[in-house]
């Protein structure tokens, strides 16, 4: 709360500036964007820049006179910058720019990314905004993502950075480095992604802007709202400069979804003497969210004189985002095979059958998530000598997640009835199966729970699941870096530094999955026992609009929001009675405090790593071409702690019950350290060549390696005991090394005209020491009866990517423009084989018009699902967004867009169509506003 109010009190002075490159109303542009390509200077006669903003490599290469600068306006200027960083780059990469002051090009940065060469999103979060992203078809774990080129600390298990923490508004660019150097930070395979935020030395003056903008997604009848501003001044004949900014948002979302559907070889396992898949369970809901960003930013610079200029920045951002999910679920699976009646079968599948005796399940998932992220950091650049450039940087980054025991997963069914429902079930092709259940005496569930019919006296506990998460994440690091220019004929500077980068990340589990207490009521189906004869008011009937839309198939589309602390109050009630349930030893008694969740210290950790880096590299140049030459040799430590126990006997009461679980005693945990330790030289060559003045080819080799996860590091063990798989499977391994990766890039690139450029590349990486998965079995942990297999994660897995990149960009002088990429890369199971982006541009005058279209085609997600043999698939997926504005005056405008024009929606199968495996729907979302420049 009191975030919030500091950010409403300082609202005036606003949000980060996203765009360093403009003057009140106009934005400046790198010389040479509109300079004929036959004019254009070759590389040799241009300051060498190795990475835009702030790069360690271009504050060692700057030169003390600023460049000469072009005037343009709107998007137009942020391609051109975008563009003219890649020319000027001394490795392979793709950039994007902030289109006018305070605003990226998408609401979200991961969107944007899409839009990049070789980029791609992972995932979506609820209301379709990009979470993660791929880059050159490896996904987030092999690569990285920095903030000015410094790491980011991360909310979750691993160092993947989810881009829905950080609002848009305080990213004035994004670059994209696909192939390394010496001089750059480590630890991506796939690419290294830095956002940029502004410096108000690069914007001499006052400029202020305050936008604000409502917005609706057509799945809910709510709406959102987002203000954002920023305020940059410059004092002391530009000697000194501060920009502040601040960010306050709200959406309200919905997201439809399959939350699972799982298919079961064993139940009813054969019929008429066939073998056959059955399908298992299905669960379907809506997730509802009230997402809250907040940001806060600021960064003063102090230039004295041309030989010194001191940073200092500061970014906080808040994201509360408590999520609701309301879920019907069929578990047909738990029916004994005698229930199955009317089974039709398809090529091994059932495709249709009914079931007597039959549960209908609700089911409500919540999620706290709160994540609180941080960076800090002061940057210096002294020329020494004239010869002798030394550049300083610190900062601490932090995230904060702490969700710990605060996430529900509350299951009740209708068995108050005594469970003699009757579920019917038929498979569609393309679309979610019929379901519909009839109740004892013949009614149609699903009507009667519209109508209010099935109340608290029909409904029986269950699973209550409390669990989560807290995370904290520190990153503490320095650099010290140099440049000496040498006077030589091909050798124009040599580049060196060394780093100390501390980690500390933590995870406590706080959950009851782990003593059982979620478990403690989960077979009172069928009794007297029900929310009703405990007094409670917990179940509600709900209905959404457009339910599942586009899904197809029939079913219920009334499903229940429970009460949780009424829920809870109501097994309260049931505190030290005689627990007799099927499967429960004799004597026991409900214990309510066995349900509430507590820590589990062996699933927790704490992991440090230290890394330790230096480098050197030679900086070449001649007529027409430029290179650089080095290495950088890293040494990193590792301390992982966490807990164990040992499993000191089994006791397996009802093994022929499948709901049942044995009753396991372990002793008490205790703390345990594990270290590991590597140092690994990563060399690396880049070379430039301008064939003619608009005609540049690029080659690049290096070795490139990324870390495993944190959580990949700490021997945290999972025991399959009470599941009846006698496994432990440990999560980590501190001994991991990193997985390596030797690449080659060559990129041609052909800046025809001002600003428009048409660009090729091939790329080829020989990765080895990826993680997998090391399996002993028949171990003899102790245990009486039984001998455990071991698992844990190693380093010794080998692949290869290989891939083209084509990329084009035209911009008209009519104000029409046109950009567009196409990937293709070796096919690896869950990793799209190509994506493709093509956006529409129209600017002139007072107007301007922005579509982007980005699509990804079916392919393998998985290539080993539950059912042996059977591998899943991603239907063909289409994101557009449509953009437009009027500029009232100078110093007002007007705005709108439409995400996901073509309701899109992410679908999955078994490699058949009626054998449906995965359904998400996000809706469409619009939003209008204003902004305001003074």
């Amino acid at each position: 709360m009191f975030v919030r109010t500091l950010i409403a009190v300082s609202i005036e002075l606003a949000l980060v500036t996203l765009n360093v490159a403009y003057a009140n109303d106009a934005q400046q542009v790198t010389a040479g964007a509109d300079v004929p390509a036959n004019q254009q200077a070759a590389p040799n006669a241009i300051t060498p820049v190795s990475t835009p903003e702030q790069s360690t490599a271009e504050a060692r290469a700057s030169q003390d006179s600023a460049p000469q600068q072009v005037i343009v306006t709107g998007t137009r200027a942020g391609l051109a910058r975008s563009l003219e960083t890649k020319k000027n780059a001394d490795v392979v990469l793709d950039s994007i720019s902030a289109t006018e002051l305070g605003k990226f090009p998408d609401d979200d940065v991961a969107d944007s990314l899409s839009h990049i060469t070789g980029v791609s999103i992972v995932d979506r979060s609820t209301g379709g905004e990009g979470m993660h992203i791929n880059v050159r078809g490896l996904g987030s774990a092999y690569n990285i993502v920095t903030l000015n080129n410094r790491i980011l600390a991360t909310d979750d298990d691993g160092r993947d950075f989810a881009f829905d923490v950080l609002p848009s508004d305080v990213i004035s660019g994004a670059d994209v480095l696909k192939s390394s150097q010496a001089s750059a930070i480590e630890g991506s395979i796939g690419g290294t992604v830095n956002l940029r935020t502004a410096r108000p030395l690069d914007t001499p003056g006052e400029h202020a802007v305050i936008r604000f903008e409502g917005d609706h997604n057509e799945m809910t009848t709510l709406n959102g709202s987002k203000l954002t501003g920023v305020y940059s001044n410059t004092f002391d004949n530009d000697h000194f400069g501060v920009i502040v900014g601040a960010v306050i948002s709200e959406s309200k979302l919905r997201t439809d979804s399959m939350a699972y559907n799982t298919y079961d070889a064993n139940n009813p396992g054969t019929w008429n003497g066939q073998p056959v898949v059955g399908p298992c369970c299905i669960a379907f809901g809506s997730i509802f969210d009230d997402k809250k960003r907040d940001a806060l930013s600021s960064t003063v610079q102090w230039r004295p004189s041309s030989d010194f200029t001191l940073t200092a920045d500061a970014l906080y951002t808040h994201l509360n985002d408590p999520q609701v999910g309301y879920n019907e679920a069929y578990y047909s699976d738990y029916a004994p095979p005698g229930n199955f009646s009317n089974v039709t079968v398809k090529n091994g599948l059932i495709t249709g059958m009914t079931v007597s005796n039959f549960v209908p399940e609700i089911a409500n998932i919540t999620q706290d998530r709160q994540v609180n992220t941080s960076l800090m950091g002061l940057n210096g650049v002294w020329k020494a000598t004239p010869d002798l450039k030394i550049t300083g940087d610190l900062y601490q980054s932090r995230a904060n997640k702490p969700e710990g025991g605060t996430d529900t997963f509350v299951v009740a069914g209708l068995g108050g009835n005594g469970g003699n429902n009757t579920l019917t079930w038929q498979n569609n092709n393309n679309a979610l199966p019929n379901i519909s259940v009839a109740l004892p005496n013949g009614t149609d569930y699903a009507q009667q729970l519209a109508a209010g019919q099935l109340g608290n006296n029909l409904w029986n506990p269950h699973y209550i699941g409390l669990s989560g998460y807290s995370i904290r994440d520190t990153v503490t690091g320095g650099t010290l870096d140099g440049a000496y220019l040498l006077h030589d004929s091909v050798f124009e500077r040599i580049d060196f530094g060394v780093g100390d980068t501390y980690r500390v990340k933590s995870r406590n589990d706080i959950s009851n999955d782990w003593t059982n207490g979620s478990n403690q009521y989960s077979n009172l189906y069928g009794t007297n026992v029900t929310f009703g004869s405990l007094g409670a008011n917990v179940v509600s009937p709900m209905t959404v609009p457009n339910f599942m839309q586009g899904a197809g198939g029939s079913f219920p589309t009334t499903f229940a929001a429970f009460n949780v602390p009424n829920y809870l109050n109501a097994l309260l009630k049931l505190n030290g009675a005689p627990n007799t349930q099927p499967g429960i030893a004799p004597g026991t008694v409900y214990n309510f405090a066995n349900t509430l969740p507590q820590l589990n210290a062996v699933n927790s950790y704490k992991v440090s790593e230290r890394t330790l880096s230096a480098y050197a590299e030679a900086v070449l140049g001649g007529e027409s071409w430029n290179g650089n030459v080095g290495l950088r040799l890293i040494k990193t430590t590792t301390v992982a702690s966490t807990a164990v126990d040992n499993i000191l006997s089994v006791y397996d009461p009802t093994p022929n019950i499948p709901t049942s679980a044995p009753q396991v005693t372990y002793s008490t945990p205790e703390p345990t350290t594990a270290l590991g330790s590597y140092v690994i030289p990563l060399p690396s060559a880049n070379y430039s060549l301008w064939v003619t003045n608009a005609l540049q080819l690029r080659l690049g080799a290096a070795e490139t390696i990324a870390r495993p996860a944190l959580n990949q590091l700490a021997p945290t063990v999972t025991d399959g005991t009470i599941n009846r798989v006698y496994e432990l499977y440990y999560a980590g391994n501190a001994a991991l090394k990193p997985t390596r990766a030797t690449q080659a890039d060559v990129s041609l690139e052909w800046y025809y005209q001002p600003k428009s450029a048409l660009t090729a590349a091939l790329f080829a990486k020989r990765i080895r020491d990826d993680i997998t998965t090391e399996t002993t079995n028949g171990v003899d942990i102790g245990v009486a009866g039984h001998l455990y297999s071991i698992q844990q994660p190693a380093n010794g897995a080998t692949g290869k990517v290989n891939g083209i990149e084509l990329g084009f960009q035209h911009l008209f002088d009519d104000g029409f423009g046109i950009t567009g990429q196409y990937t293709r890369n070796s096919t690896i199971p869950g990793i799209t084989p190509y994506t493709a982006a093509l956006g529409l541009l129209y600017e002139q005058g007072p107007y301007s018009a922005n579509f982007a279209i980005d699509y990804t085609p079916r392919y393998l997600l998985n290539e080993t699902t539950e059912v042996n043999g059977w591998s899943s698939y991603v239907d063909p997926f289409t994101w557009a967004t449509l953009q437009a504005s009027y500029e009232i005056t100078k110093q007002v405008k007007l705005f709108a867009e439409a995400k996901n024009l073509t309701n899109a929606v992410y679908r999955t199968d078994l490699g058949r169509p009626d054998a449906q495996y995965g359904y998400t729907a996000y809706g469409r979302s619009f939003k209008a506003g204003v902004t305001v420049k003074f």
